[in-house]
């Protein structure tokens, strides 16, 4: 009897490892599945007059302010949006008749869109398309843009570029200068892609 009892005692212990094994990875993979980031449309006028910083700045929670006086623009909403695993397109954007208080700047140094997602993870990131948009209207158009940190860097955040003029794998895909269009009501940026 002792015996049997040792037998159907090690039976039990087997099935609750094997059980136990199992479980962890489907946790684990349901988990993965539901991480989502955000996404933030940022952006630096040419004078400095209109700005938008990454999410993680310190001047973030000023919206978008000018960057000559550190002052909030005021009545000027800025929409984010949500990406998870698996495809996406999305829009982020800043609304407002205030937009146009940086109108006179003419062109831009920066216009890009920052992410939560981390920089180690940018491989998993596949972006086919962005299009940007001034008042409604497409003003570029860019197929597999620029993602930064740069090749052979990490560091910080994934972000997608549409312009910065002191990047040179964004400026091979669009100019800094070509872009002089300026808002006056609302500026936006669709990206399309895939997340792994």
């Amino acid at each position: 009897m002792r015996m049997v009892k040792r037998v159907l005692s090690a039976v039990m212990a087997v099935a609750v490892a094997a059980s136990s094994v199992i479980a962890v990875p489907q946790f684990t993979k349901k988990a993965d599945a539901a991480s989502s980031y955000t996404a933030y449309l940022c952006f630096m006028s040419k004078s400095y007059n209109g700005v938008r910083d990454n999410h993680d700045a310190g001047n973030a929670k000023l919206g978008v302010y000018n960057g000559n006086k550190s002052k909030s623009i005021s009545g000027v909403k800025c929409t984010n949006a949500t990406f998870k695993k698996g495809s996406f397109n999305i829009t982020v954007s800043v609304t407002g008749s205030n937009l146009k208080k940086f109108k006179s700047d003419k062109g831009w140094n920066t216009i890009y869109v920052d992410t939560t997602l981390p920089g180690s993870q940018k491989k998993k990131l596949k972006v086919s398309s962005l299009t940007l948009k001034m008042d409604g209207k497409t003003v570029k158009t860019i197929k597999n843009p620029a993602l930064t940190p740069d090749p052979g860097s990490t560091a910080g955040n994934t972000q997608v570029m549409c312009i910065n003029a002191w990047n040179k794998y964004s400026e091979k895909k669009c100019k800094a200068a070509s872009v002089k269009t300026m808002p006056t009501k609302s500026m936006s940026i669709t990206i399309s892609g895939k997340l792994k």
